[in-house]
C-alpha cells in the first residue's frame, strides 16, 4: 500500500513538472499584454506619438512610416481608443493562431470593444493590430 501511494505521488509531481512551463509562460502573457496595452492607451492620452508607436509592431510602424502618420490615424479611426476614459481587459484569445486581447473602452467618443492582435518580438509583446467592435448595450 505504501509503494502504490509512493508511486502515486512521483507520478504526480512528475504531472506537475510536465505542465508547470505551460503554466507559468500563460500567467506571463496574461500579465504582459494588458500591461503592454495600458501603456499604448496612457501614451495616446497624454498625446506621447512617439510612445504609442514604439509599442506598436515593427509591421504597423511600417504601415504608417512615423509617429506623427499613426497618431493622426487613430485619432480619426479609432476615436474612443485615442483618448479613453478607463479600460477593462475582458478575455484573451487564439483566433486563428493569432493572439486577441479584448478590451472594453469607456470614452467621451463612446463604449467600444477593442480586439488587440499581439505578437512576440524577441521576448516582448508588441501591438500588431487593433480592431474596434461596438460594445452589447452602448
Amino acid at each position: 500500500m505504501r509503494a502504490l501511494a509512493f508511486f502515486i505521488s512521483i507520478v504526480s509531481v512528475a504531472i506537475l513538472l510536465a505542465w508547470a512551463p505551460a503554466a507559468v509562460g500563460q500567467s506571463f502573457q496574461e500579465k504582459a499584454i494588458p500591461e503592454v496595452i495600458t501603456r499604448q492607451l496612457d501614451a495616446l492620452n497624454r498625446g506621447d506619438a512617439a510612445q504609442a508607436f514604439a509599442i506598436a509592431s515593427p509591421a504597423i510602424q511600417k504601415m504608417f512610416g512615423d509617429a506623427t502618420n499613426f497618431m493622426q490615424t487613430v485619432e480619426r479611426s479609432f476615436p474612443q481608443v485615442y483618448r479613453s476614459r478607463s479600460h477593462r481587459f475582458l478575455k484573451l484569445d487564439t483566433i486563428d493562431g493569432d493572439l486577441i486581447q479584448r478590451v472594453l473602452i469607456e470614452s467621451n467618443s463612446g463604449t467600444v470593444v477593442a480586439r488587440y492582435e499581439m505578437i512576440e518580438i524577441d521576448g516582448l509583446w508588441r501591438i500588431n493590430g487593433c480592431s474596434i467592435e461596438k460594445a452589447d448595450g452602448a
